[in-house]
């Protein structure tokens, strides 16, 4: 890489953070969600599934708005405990 390139290189990252911060923003103003109804439903979530699924711990599932091309998206990563065998 020359000096030029080092010297003038866009720094795509930090682009690209900020153009996530910001369809996260408008996102969660366009369905008016506070972050203690977030915070409940997690709760709720984690009730719902722990009748199915056992050691479903609150803390550890994270929602989020995403904007999508033509939808928006509620997403829910909720990990599983492993048992032994």
């Amino acid at each position: 890489m020359s000096l030029f390139d080092t010297l003038f290189r866009r720094k795509d990252g930090s682009a690209t953070d900020a153009k996530t911060r910001l369809l996260k923003v408008l996102v969660d103003d366009r369905y008016k969600l506070t972050p203690e109804m977030m915070a409940q439903l997690k709760l709720d979530l984690a009730e719902v599934f722990a009748r199915y699924l056992p050691s479903i711990d609150p803390d550890s599932i994270e929602v989020t708005l995403q904007r999508g091309e033509s939808n928006d998206h509620l997403k829910a990563d909720i990990p599983l405990k492993r048992t032994p065998n």
